[in-house]
């Protein structure tokens, strides 16, 4: 009987043991990073009455007699499931999601206690403290090695308010960009280099330079102390007109540039007159209705031949019936008019038709069959006492004298003769770098060395031939770059037009025209000028020949195609030419070309020197070329501003350094150079500064590309940086644990990493208050790591974890404890009723 009653007691007592541990968890449903409890309940000894007893022979066993003295609560037991996260407004404010514990301590990481509640601060002195002034566990920066080491100790978290940071000199520079491939110019117009007219010699600095080398770049300083780059002739694939199209410059595209009409008039002389009746010796007859003649002849490579010729007017309309290009031929180009005393014809090209060769200049050949025109002996002899003429045409000999001949010189055997006047020439872009032979220029240079003049290849000997005609051809001028062709219009301009018209290259220089001037802008326009002064040309053999005549120009610029029809014409390239077009005549005035542009992209990019101070590192990138396999090459003009150096070749400025980016087909990149820099910023600060150009690698498009899009820069970055402070209230935890903090220099470092702790059994911790467990011998030792290692966590800034009770459990769990409870008081009862009844059994 008593048994049942202390049995009920041991109820009560375990049921109000239950109570208080949910007491304890509703009452902590807003605490910070709690974990709550259970009670968990287990049996009492029990009374053996009678022990079990095995079966023997014909009986069976018997289970033991026992009867049980009650209940206990054997332990509790702390459940460690993650509660719900809460964001806040507090950068110091840090949750864990996941497994492990914050560390904190009152003595300096002598004793240390773990906790789950991550409501930090930092007091006055810079600690970073829980809400009890426990000081949080981890890993200061060490600013020697600006380094945070973790596989140290942890030690007291400490944040210096009044933190600075020195300054850090930039090592490297990096940048992604794309330039622009495409036909449409990029971000900034460039006009093309300025380019002088003597070749291979820059005026402004007097330097013999190659304007065609890629490696070299020429500078000088204006007269605002600004230097500028100067004397580059550039590839003219690269080129860009004013509204920023690009021109698109292929193999074999070009154009012709005619200097002046060509003309040629037949020899004049006397005409034959039908109403004479004496003997006319040697006249120019061109036919008769009763003696026609036969005109046979080729102009431009078309044959004109007509038996029936009967006067000059009837010949000049049938050779004019060739003039224009029809479905089944070509034409000539050339138109005939009679000359002013009638008896012979002028020839004329404007060359302003035409792409082709047959349609330029003039090339007419007088063939054997040819009888029009002619030099003849007519006699007069009478007929039955009529006056008849006997015609008799003599060899067309002509006469060679100052005035010309009556068809074209020749002798007296063959009466086959040629003309050509040549005063057009076609200018045809290849793809591969020209070498331009040299060739003294009387404007400026190198002195002419007589002994050289009979030197092949010397600019001497090339001078010569030129003096002599060499360049009065219809030989094609081929140019890759925009100096070739520079250089190329100012050598036919001066020596390769024939401005008289007489189908050769006279002894007495008549046809020079050599000052001329050609130059490249600063503006980029190609300027041409025709001086009235002359240079003087040097002696040969001793003989020095001054002053020849200037000629008027009239130029007509027109595109260029191949005869077969498989070089388009390039009208975007002959339109930026034709500001030629017109009149030069001579004087002080000129004629411009539209200007020309290249594509250009410019990055100011930031790097920092020993002492903090920032200075601008500009980057332009400036088109040069289009490779043969179809990518690009852009020239790097690198500048920092004066007093900085950059420069340590001892050619050029010394705060500019000139590289290349060469790209593939694809876009990608292919090379780049320089790679590095040496920055002296001359301002107090360490100088030979080496900074590595990471501007991409090769074969990639993680840095600079060149696709057809519009040239942009899309990210930047230096590992350089002034000094700076700790902002106040400017710090905050990554989820790596790492606390970053905010300085005045706009950069954000981790100064500090709060460690993260792990045991190997939660539940096994003891609670000693204010939300902090220490270990015990059965929760393991502390093992301590960063967040998001060994199976912990990770960190959450600007949030708490919240309690991870839940009220509608705990309050389930009262009302089966208020039911046990009342069931145990049931049975104490119950008992007292049958103890009452024993006692009354002896009354």
């Amino acid at each position: 009987m008593m048994r049942s009653l202390w049995s009920g007691v041991s109820g009560l007592q375990a049921h109000q043991t239950a109570m208080d541990v949910e007491g304890n968890n509703i009452a902590n449903v807003n605490t910070n990073g709690f974990k709550y409890s259970r009670a968990d309940f287990g049996t009492m000894f029990s009374q053996t009455v009678k022990i079990a007893a095995s079966p023997t022979d014909g009986r069976g066993g018997q289970n033991p007699l026992q009867i049980g003295l009650g209940v206990s609560v054997s332990s509790t037991t702390r459940i460690h499931s993650q509660g719900s996260i809460q964001t806040t407004n507090n950068n110091t404010d840090v949750a864990i999601n996941g497994d492990g514990f914050f560390m904190v301590s009152d003595d300096g990481g002598l004793t240390n206690y773990l906790t789950r509640d991550g409501g930090f601060k930092l007091d006055a002195y810079g600690n970073f403290v829980n809400n009890s002034g426990y000081v949080v566990q981890g890993w200061n920066i060490n600013w020697d090695t600006q380094s945070i080491d973790s596989s140290r100790s942890p030690q007291n978290i400490f944040i210096d308010p009044g933190m600075h940071i020195p300054a850090a000199k930039s090592t490297e520079v990096a940048i992604k960009a794309n330039l622009n491939s495409g036909l449409s110019i990029g971000t900034a117009k460039t006009p093309i280099y300025g380019l002088d007219s003597v070749h291979g010699y820059n005026k402004k600095t007097g330097e013999t330079k190659d304007e065609n080398d890629t490696g070299i770049t020429q500078f000088y300083t204006t007269s605002k102390n600004s230097v500028e780059v100067t004397e580059k002739g550039v590839d003219c694939a690269s080129l860009f007109n004013g509204s920023g199209t690009g021109l698109n410059l292929r193999e074999g595209q070009g154009i012709w540039v005619s200097y002046a009409d060509a003309k040629f008039s037949t020899q004049g002389g006397t005409g034959f007159d039908k109403n004479s009746v004496k003997n006319q010796d040697n006249v120019i007859f061109w036919g008769d209705t009763s003696k026609p003649t036969k005109l046979d002849i080729t102009i431009n490579g078309i044959h004109i031949e007509n038996d029936n010729i009967t006067g000059i007017d009837e010949a000049i309309r049938y050779i004019n019936t060739f003039t224009v290009p029809t479905d089944s031929r070509e034409g000539t180009g050339v138109k005939a008019v009679k000359n002013k005393d009638g008896t012979g014809i002028d020839f004329i090209n404007t060359n302003s038709d035409g792409t082709t060769d047959n349609m330029k200049n003039i090339d007419l050949t007088v063939n054997n069959a040819n009888t029009a025109g002619e030099l003849w002996n007519i006699k007069t002899k009478k007929d039955n006492g009529s006056d008849i003429f006997d015609w008799e045409s003599t060899n067309p000999v002509g006469s060679v004298n100052n005035n010309g001949t009556h068809w074209i010189q020749g002798d007296t055997k063959d009466k086959s003769h040629n003309i050509n006047i040549v005063t057009a020439h076609k200018y045809v872009y290849t793809s591969s770098p020209v070498d331009l032979p040299p060739m003294y220029n009387p404007d400026s240079g190198a002195n002419y060395n007589t002994a050289l003049e009979n030197t092949t290849g010397t600019a001497e000997y090339n001078y010569k031939l030129a003096m002599s005609g060499s360049y009065l051809n219809t030989d094609q001028r081929t140019f890759h770059s925009t100096e070739d062709l520079r250089e190329l219009l100012q050598r036919d301009a001066r020596y390769g037009v024939d401005y008289d018209g007489s189908g050769g290259f006279e002894v007495d220089g008549s046809d020079l025209n050599e000052g001329v001037k050609v130059t490249v802008s600063a503006s980029g326009e190609f300027i041409i000028s025709n001086p009235s002064e002359q240079p003087d040309r040097p002696g040969y053999n001793g003989q020095t020949q001054t002053q020849r005549k200037a000629h008027n120009i009239n130029f007509n610029v027109t595109s260029y195609t191949d005869s077969d029809g498989k070089v388009s014409t390039n009208e975007a390239f002959t339109n930026i030419f034709k500001g030629f077009d017109g009149n030069l005549n001579v004087g002080n005035s000129n004629r411009k070309s539209e200007q020309l542009f290249l594509s250009s992209f410019s990055a100011g990019l930031e790097i920092y020197d020993s002492l903090g101070s920032k200075h601008t590192l500009e980057v332009q990138f400036v088109k040069q070329s289009t490779t043969q396999d179809g990518g690009n090459e852009w020239q790097m003009i690198i500048r920092v501003p004066e007093p900085a150096e950059i420069n340590t070749t001892g050619e050029g400025p010394s705060n500019i350094v000139v590289g290349t980016a060469r790209f593939n087909n694809d876009g990608s990149l292919s090379s780049y150079s320089p790679r590095t820099l040496n920055f002296s910023p001359n301002n107090g600060a360490a100088p030979n500064q080496q900074i590595k150009l990471s501007f991409g690698t090769s074969g990639s498009n993680d840095g600079i590309v060149s696709s057809n899009s519009a040239s942009a820069l899309t990210s930047q970055a230096t590992d350089g940086y002034p000094s700076g402070n700790l902002k106040p209230d400017a710090i905050r935890v990554d989820d790596k644990g790492n606390i970053l903090g905010e300085f005045t220099n706009g950069k954000t470092f981790a100064v500090a990493k709060m460690a993260m702790a792990s045991v190997a059994n939660n539940s096994g911790l003891e609670e000693i208050g204010g939300n902090l467990f220490k270990v015990t011998a059965n929760s393991g030792n502390i093992v301590v790591g960063e967040a998001g290692t060994g199976g912990r966590g990770d960190m959450k800034t600007s949030a708490l974890e919240m309690s991870n009770v839940d009220l509608s459990r705990s309050l389930t769990e009262l009302i089966i404890i208020q039911r046990g409870y009342q069931a145990n008081s049931k049975t104490i009862s119950t008992s007292d009723q049958m103890l009452q009844t024993l006692i009354q059994l002896k009354q």
